[in-house]
């Protein structure tokens, strides 16, 4: 990254990139679970809160606005607990990437159950390093097109299923108050947050600092009325006792559209969804800990490290012993990784306010 430059319009994508990933696979469950049939609730306040914390981000971003957050942790909070920080984050992130890694390769078994599944995660791989290698620029432009296609395809299977819901299932909005959507939060802010902690590593790329602030909103904006609006469909459909057993809601939808009780195989429009949204939820996630290894360790370039990353990479997405374990590890990362660092941002830039810190 580090001199590499992008646009505006390339921001508010990233962050689309970031804000929906893969999540809109898992989102419904544990958001189901916490909140029930308020579940949508959570979301959509998840994003806002969110949105606030990437507004503490850019501030951050004003007072180092050559820096990453891995570069000026230790600035802001002394040395050495900065760099244990920014190490956390580092693994952090690459443990995710191995996590999202291993989800693709568990959904790939539906559309290719003969494949086995080490070709398959050789060839993300593959896929993986050659955009790293030619740049952070490149996936930005290809974020671009990407992310406006995983927003269409989305479209398409909330549009094809509403014949097929049931709104009734939504009512009565907040039938055991305010509580269960509170604790939704504790799942729900941890998966919005998720492009605001990959912003933390791009936002000194920007070329134009101030539109960052309309890219963040805009993104959070979309975001979060789109996974909102899965969420609820997903409700009206399934209802909160099915769509929690269901593995992967969205796919489950995904099976029953039909079109004048002729046109069916609508799972065709998820696999391209996914192939998209795995595509760019790998690189999310792989581009932070890679550069912020390289800048935590001084490196003058980080792309020497994107190889053997990988391969650590691959390993650890065999750890799981099965799809159940993968599914635990998705709902622990929330509250025990994701929430400590999404916090810690706001914390930082208090920090920073109190010492009066900033680049110069």
């Amino acid at each position: 990254m580090y001199k590499e430059k992008i646009s505006a319009n390339q921001a508010l994508m990233l962050v689309l990139a970031g804000g929906v990933g893969n999540i809109f696979v898992v989102i419904a469950v544990p958001a189901i679970k916490d909140a029930g049939r308020d579940g949508w609730i959570s979301v959509l306040l998840a994003y806002g809160i969110a949105a606030l914390i990437g507004l503490t981000l850019i501030q951050l971003g004003k007072r180092f606005p050559d820096k990453t957050f891995v570069q000026y942790l230790p600035i802001v909070i002394g040395k050495i607990p900065g760099k244990i920080a920014g190490l956390f984050y580092i693994i952090a992130f690459w443990v995710m990437t191995a996590h999202i890694l291993r989800v693709a390769l568990e959904l790939m078994k539906f559309f290719l159950p003969e494949t086995p599944s080490v070709y398959v995660s050789i060839l993300m791989s593959i896929l993986m390093v050659y955009v790293m290698k030619k740049g952070f620029e490149v996936f930005s432009r290809t974020a671009e097109f990407f992310s406006i296609t995983m927003i269409v395809l989305i479209f398409i299977l909330i549009l094809f299923i509403l014949p097929d819901l049931e709104w009734a299932n939504l009512a009565p909005v907040m039938e055991n108050g305010v509580m269960p959507v509170i604790k939704g939060l504790r799942t729900q802010v941890p998966y919005a947050a998720e492009t605001i902690l990959f912003m933390a590593i791009w936002l000194p790329c920007l070329n134009d600092g101030k539109k960052a602030t309309k890219a963040l909103l805009i993104g959070m904006l979309i975001s979060g009325i789109l996974l909102t609006a899965l969420v609820a469909v997903n409700i009206a459909f399934a209802g909160i006792e099915l769509t929690p057993k269901q593995l992967y809601p969205v796919f489950y939808i995904s099976s029953y559209i039909q079109i004048a009780n002729t046109f069916a195989g609508f799972e065709a429009i998820f696999m391209t969804l996914w192939l998209s949204t795995a595509y760019l939820a790998l690189q999310v996630f792989f581009y932070p800990p890679v550069v912020g290894l390289a800048q935590w360790l001084n490196l003058k370039d980080y792309k020497p490290l994107i190889i053997p990353m990988t391969i650590v990479i691959i390993a650890l997405a065999t750890v799981p012993s099965n799809v159940i374990e993968v599914l635990k590890v998705d709902t622990l990362k929330n509250p025990y990784v994701i929430l400590p660092l999404s916090l810690l941002i706001p914390f930082v830039w208090v920090v920073s306010v109190i010492r009066k810190l900033d680049e110069s």
